[in-house]
């Protein structure tokens, strides 16, 4: 049924036309209590009129004069501004998406990368990013520049392996490397930021006060003579890891990988890993030193790994299957799936292949295809592409690589095989052998004659 009008009641237009003045445009009930609005509502054309706006019972004042109620009627303006403004948005997402580049995984990659840097910093400063089979810079000293490299790569300790020509071998080897400590004792001495440790807990400690952490090795067993009393003094003097051949250099008692077809290989020298190559790694087990094998030959890989008592280490490497260059050392499979019996890491130097530059795709490829073949107990950082920080971050998008597995790669896991080999010290017993002559006769050692 419907209600007769009332009288009080004002008839006006409908308000879906714009009119240049609201003086008709709101509804008048007597049935609503009479309510003082604002004088500059209330106010029509000059009048003094009282209006009771209402939409369904709701008092309302939403005209003023001259005007019309912007809750009601929009702006052609703003209307036009939002139309463009949707449109613009609209043809982003069209040229984003005809590229192959979803827009959200754009905006989610590049608000998240800042995020992951800052996870892998404060990360490094909880556990030392340890570089295996690092170089000093060519100027031989380390000045500001050099130190500053090192720091901003977030390196927390280096593996520094004293190198000697292999052209020294029966020469003046042994000196040569007693001068290499020496010179390295006093590189460290001259500057307040490294500091030459024995152990992995002067390695925590040393990092800990913001100092980078150096562990001396020796760069090949040819420096040794031959000899396990030169070995025992190495080991004294501060060395804790020996490289039991450098690249193409086999030792009377260690044979080397050899890359050049034209290499002329020695009469009498094992093609292996001999007996007296047996009882220098166990005394290296037991003086504490870990034991060094990327540069060994396959097969002399394969028994060093069978034989230590103590997990091994593999430098400045890569799977062969993924690198076979000759600035690193090139590990096929079946040796890597050994490592876990062992118990060993390899130290992946992912900078270069050969002469071209590896990218950060394929550093993360060669790191979970070790993760796969060797587990995640057995893999180390000896090299990136660009920054450590920004392989580790964009690492870190993979849900398996977690805190604590990037705490195992980026020092962990090297940590772990130094606190090994240091339990398993003197447990050994002693071993004073001297290497056969006739594996020697047959060179120019000088070396005095035994009586």
């Amino acid at each position: 049924m419907n209600a007769m009008p009332n009288r009080d009641f004002m008839e006006v237009h409908p308000l879906h036309q714009h009119q240049p003045h609201c003086k008709q445009q709101c509804f008048v009930f007597t049935e609503i209590a009479d309510i003082e609005l604002p004088a500059e509502i209330t106010k029509f054309g000059g009048g003094n009129e009282k209006l009771h706006c209402s939409n369904g019972g709701i008092p309302s004042y939403n005209c003023k004069k001259d005007s019309c109620s912007e809750s009601s009627v929009e702006r052609p303006g703003r209307s036009r501004s939002r139309k463009i403004l949707v449109g613009v948005c609209l043809v982003l997402v069209c040229i984003a998406m005809a590229g192959g580049i979803p827009l959200a995984l754009q905006l989610r990659s590049s608000s998240l990368l800042e995020a992951r840097l800052a996870f892998i910093r404060r990360l490094l400063t909880e556990s030392p990013l340890i570089e295996g089979s690092w170089k000093p810079p060519s100027d031989v000293k380390l000045n500001s520049s050099g130190m500053a490299d090192i720091r901003q790569n977030h390196i927390g300790a280096v593996l520094w392996p004293i190198a000697v020509h292999c052209g020294a071998q029966y020469l003046d080897a042994v000196q040569l490397v007693l001068e290499g400590i020496d010179e390295a004792k006093r590189i460290t001495a001259a500057t307040n930021s490294m500091h030459i440790v024995e152990s992995a807990d002067e390695m925590e400690q040393t990092h800990i006060r913001g100092e980078v952490a150096v562990l001396m090795g020796i760069g090949g067993g040819h420096a040794l003579g031959t000899s396990l009393a030169v070995l025992r003094s190495l080991y004294l003097l501060g060395a804790r890891f020996v490289s039991i051949t450098s690249l193409e250099c086999t030792t009377p008692w260690a044979a080397a990988a050899i890359r050049r077809r034209d290499y002329l290989i020695e009469e009498n020298v094992t093609n292996s890993l001999n007996e007296f190559g047996k009882t220098m790694l166990y005394e290296m087990n037991r003086l504490g030193m870990l034991i060094e094998i990327s540069q060994l030959s396959e097969t002399a890989m394969i028994i060093a790994l069978r034989t230590a008592k103590a997990p091994v280490l593999l430098m400045n490497a890569t799977p062969l299957s993924m690198c076979n260059g000759t600035n690193v050392a090139s590990i096929p499979d079946h040796v890597l799936s050994l490592l876990p019996e062992n118990g060993g890491v390899i130290l992946l130097n992912l900078e270069r292949c050969g002469d071209r530059q590896i990218s950060v795709r394929e550093a993360i490829l060669a790191i979970n295809y070790v993760r796969k073949v060797a587990g995640v107990d057995h893999i180390g950082l000896g090299g990136a592409p660009k920054s450590y920080a920004l392989l580790l971050a964009e690492l870190a998008r993979d849900r398996v690589w977690g805190n604590a597995a990037i705490k195992k790669l980026v020092g962990g896991n090297v940590m772990r095989i130094l606190r090994e080999i240091e339990a398993l010290k003197n447990r050994l017993p002693l071993y004073e052998e001297w290497i056969p002559h006739e594996s020697i006769e047959s060179n120019s050692y000088c070396r005095y004659p035994e009586s």
